[in-house]
C-alpha cells in the first residue's frame, strides 16, 4: 500500500512538472512570437511625426500636456516614460510605444489561442497574421494609442479565460482594476462591457448573487479610473499643450466624456451608417483575403457548438467594435469617418483570426481522422502540405504589406512643417486656420511638436482656434469666443490680427471676403500666406518662392492614405498661389492640378477659396 501511495505521489509530482513544462512553452513562444513581431516593427518604425495626431501624441508625452477629448492620461504617462529612453529622437521614443504594445498585444493573442485549445502552430501562424495586417501593423510603428487598446483588450481576454478554467475570484478582480486602467487609455474600450459581463454571467451563473464579490469588482474599477486625476491636476498647473479650458470639474467631466463633439447620436444618418457597415465588411476582405469571411463564419458556428460562453465573448467584442462604434456615433458615410473608423475595428479584426483559427483547428483535425486507417507516409505527407500552406500565410502577409507599413523613411510630414516655419520672416505671427480636416489636424499638432518639443523658431508667435499656444498669444480672445464654431471664431480672429501692426502675419489660408477681411489681400510663398492691408500693396511685392526639400513628396500619389494625400494637395494649392501672383499662370495651372488631383473632395474649400483668390488676384491686373 505504501509503494502505491509513493507511486501515485510520484505521478502527480511528474504529471504537475510536465503541466508546468506546457506552460513555460507557451510562455517561451509567446516570446518568440513577440521577438518576431517587435523586430519588424522596429525595423519599419516611423523615426519622426507621422500624419493626424500623431504629433499631438508626442508633444503631450514629452511635455506631460493634455492631449485632445478624453485625454489618454495613460498614454500619455507611458509616453513620458518612453522619452526618458537615451537614445534617438523624442519622436522615436513615443513611437516605440506602439511598437512595444503592438508586440505584446500578439503574444497575448497567442496565449488566447493557445487558451482555447488552438493547436500551437496554428495559433502562432494566426497569431503572426494578425501582426502583419496592415492597420494593426501601421498601428504599431507610429505614436497612437490603438495598440496599447488591444493590448488591454487581449489582457481583459485572457484574464477572463483563465479565471473560467480556475475559478478563483482573485482573476475577476485583477479583471476590475485593469478593465478601468483601461479606460483612461481609450474610452471606447467601454464597448466591451456587455460581451465581457455577458461571458462572465453566463459561465458562473450564481455570480449575479455574489453581492459582495461584485461590489470589490465596482470598487476595484473605480480604483482603475483614478489615473484620469491626472487631466485635473495637469490643467491646475497649466501644462505647454493644454487642450482647451480646464478649470473646473465640470470641465474635467465635459473633457473626459468627450462631450464637446456631441457624437452620440444613435438614431442620426441610419442609413449613411448602413454604409459605413458595409465599408467594414469591405474592410475585413482588405485586411485579410475574401475566404477569410466564410471562414471566419465557419468558425463561429462551429465554435458555437464547442463554446457558447466563448462565442458570445468573441462575437460581443466584435459587434461592440464595429457595429456599436458605427451605429452609436452620429456619423454618416464619409471618405474622412471611413478611414478614420478603421483603426477602431482593430479588436473586432482581431476576434475574426480567433474564428480562423478556430476552423483552421477543426480542418486539421478532420485530415487527421479522416488519413487514420493510411498508410503513414500519406499522413506524413499531408501534415507536411498542411503546415507549409499554413506557415507561408504570415511570410505573404509580410510581403505583402511591407510597402504600406514600412515607416522608417516617411519624413514628409517632418519636412513639410518645419520648412514651413522656417519660411516666415522674423518675429512673425503665424495664424492656423483649423478647417477640421485630418491634414488640418496634421500641420496643427506638428507646429506643436516643433514649437513645444524641439523649441524651433521660438520667436514666431502661433495662432489656432482650439488656443494651443496660449502661451504664444498676444491678443485678447473675446469671452464668448469658445462658445463660438470654428468658421466664426476665425473672423474674430482675423478682426484682432489686423489690429496688430509691425509684425508680419502669416495663414495657412489665403483670406477671402467671407472672412470679414474686405480689402486685405495675402501672397503665398509656397508654404504660408503672408498678409498686406490690400491688394494693390502686395502687387507692388515681388513674391518669393521658399525652396527646400520634402522628403516622399514626389512619391505622393491618389493611392496614398486621405491625411497624406491631402497635405500634399494642399501644399501644391499653395504653388498655384504663389506662380499665379509670379505671373506664370502654366505653373500654377500645373500645381493646381496636381492639387485637384489628391484632393479627394475637390469642391471643398480649399479649391474653392483659391478659385476666389485668383478671381481677385486677375480682376486686379486689370484695374
Amino acid at each position: 500500500m505504501k509503494i502505491k501511495n509513493k507511486l501515485d505521489k510520484l505521478y502527480k509530482a511528474l504529471i504537475s512538472q510536465y503541466q508546468k513544462l506546457i506552460i513555460d512553452r507557451n510562455f517561451i513562444l509567446a516570446a518568440v512570437i513577440f521577438t518576431v513581431a517587435i523586430a519588424v516593427y522596429l525595423f519599419t518604425l516611423a523615426p519622426s511625426v507621422t500624419m493626424e495626431d500623431s504629433a499631438e501624441l508626442i508633444t503631450t508625452a514629452y511635455t506631460l500636456g493634455i492631449a485632445h477629448p478624453s485625454g489618454y492620461p495613460l498614454y500619455v504617462l507611458l509616453g513620458h516614460l518612453f522619452t526618458c529612453i537615451p537614445w534617438a529622437t523624442i519622436a522615436w521614443r513615443v513611437n516605440l510605444l506602439s511598437a512595444v504594445f503592438g508586440a505584446l498585444t500578439i503574444a497575448l493573442f497567442y496565449l488566447i489561442l493557445v487558451k482555447i485549445n488552438i493547436k500551437k502552430p496554428i495559433a502562432f501562424c494566426c497569431g503572426l497574421v494578425a501582426a502583419f495586417g496592415p492597420i494593426f501593423w501601421s498601428q504599431s510603428v507610429v505614436a497612437k494609442f490603438y495598440t496599447l487598446n488591444t493590448f488591454f483588450v487581449c489582457l481583459l481576454i485572457l484574464i477572463l479565460l483563465i479565471w473560467s478554467q480556475k475559478k478563483e475570484n482573485k482573476y475577476l478582480l485583477w479583471f476590475s482594476l485593469l478593465y478601468g486602467v483601461s479606460l483612461t487609455n481609450h474610452t471606447m474600450i467601454i464597448l466591451l462591457a456587455p460581451a465581457f459581463a455577458v461571458y462572465i454571467v453566463f459561465t458562473e451563473r450564481k455570480i449575479i448573487l455574489n453581492w459582495p464579490l461584485i461590489l470589490k469588482m465596482f470598487i476595484l474599477f473605480l480604483l482603475g479610473l483614478l489615473v484620469y486625476l491626472y487631466i485635473p491636476i495637469r490643467a491646475w498647473q497649466k501644462p505647454v499643450f493644454n487642450w482647451g479650458i480646464i478649470s473646473t470639474w465640470h470641465d474635467v467631466w465635459v473633457h473626459i466624456g468627450r462631450r464637446q463633439y456631441n457624437d452620440f447620436s444613435p438614431l442620426l444618418n441610419s442609413y449613411g451608417k448602413v454604409g459605413i457597415f458595409v465599408s467594414f465588411i469591405f474592410e475585413i476582405y482588405r485586411q485579410f483575403f475574401w475566404p477569410a469571411l466564410l471562414l471566419a463564419f465557419l468558425g463561429v458556428v462551429y465554435l458555437w457548438q464547442k463554446s457558447k460562453a466563448l462565442t458570445l465573448l468573441t462575437v460581443g467584442v466584435f459587434l461592440g467594435n464595429s457595429l456599436g462604434i458605427i451605429f452609436l456615433r452620429k456619423f454618416g458615410w464619409g471618405l474622412g469617418i471611413d478611414y478614420t473608423y478603421r483603426v477602431y475595428y482593430l479588436p473586432a479584426f482581431l476576434m475574426v483570426i480567433v474564428w480562423v483559427a478556430f476552423i483552421i483547428n477543426y480542418l486539421y483535425n478532420f485530415l487527421i481522422q479522416a488519413l487514420a486507417g493510411k498508410p503513414k507516409l500519406f499522413l506524413r505527407l499531408s501534415q507536411t502540405i498542411f503546415f507549409v500552406l499554413l506557415f507561408s500565410l504570415p511570410p505573404s502577409f509580410l510581403i505583402n504589406n511591407y510597402k504600406l507599413c514600412d515607416f522608417s523613411h516617411f519624413w514628409f510630414n517632418y519636412d513639410y512643417t518645419k520648412n514651413l516655419l522656417a519660411s516666415l520672416e522674423p518675429n512673425s505671427i503665424y495664424y492656423f486656420a483649423y478647417d477640421g480636416s485630418l491634414q488640418g489636424d496634421t500641420e496643427l499638432f506638428t507646429l506643436a511638436y516643433f514649437k513645444m518639443v524641439q523649441n524651433f523658431r521660438p520667436d514666431v508667435s502661433v495662432i489656432s482656434e482650439q488656443n494651443l499656444f496660449y502661451k504664444d498669444v498676444l491678443i485678447t480672445l473675446p469671452k464668448e469666443y469658445y462658445k463660438l464654431d470654428f468658421e466664426n471664431r476665425r473672423k474674430e480672429i482675423f478682426k484682432l490680427l489686423q489690429e496688430i501692426k509691425g509684425r508680419p502675419i502669416y495663414s495657412n489660408f489665403a483670406p477671402t471676403n467671407d472672412d470679414l477681411t474686405a480689402g486685405v489681400f495675402a501672397l503665398s510663398n509656397g508654404y504660408a500666406y503672408r498678409f498686406y492691408s490690400n491688394i494693390k500693396l502686395a502687387a507692388q511685392v515681388k513674391p518669393t518662392l521658399y525652396l527646400a526639400a520634402i522628403r516622399g513628396l514626389s512619391e505622393v500619389d491618389e493611392l496614398d492614405d486621405y491625411p497624406t494625400a491631402g497635405l500634399a494637395a494642399h501644399y501644391y494649392y499653395n504653388l498655384a498661389s504663389f506662380y499665379l501672383t509670379a505671373g506664370q499662370k502654366n505653373k500654377s495651372q500645373y500645381y493646381l492640378i496636381k492639387a485637384f488631383n489628391l484632393d479627394t473632395a475637390p469642391q471643398n474649400h480649399e479649391y474653392r477659396r483659391f478659385m476666389v483668390y485668383r478671381s481677385q488676384w486677375l480682376k486686379q491686373g486689370k484695374n
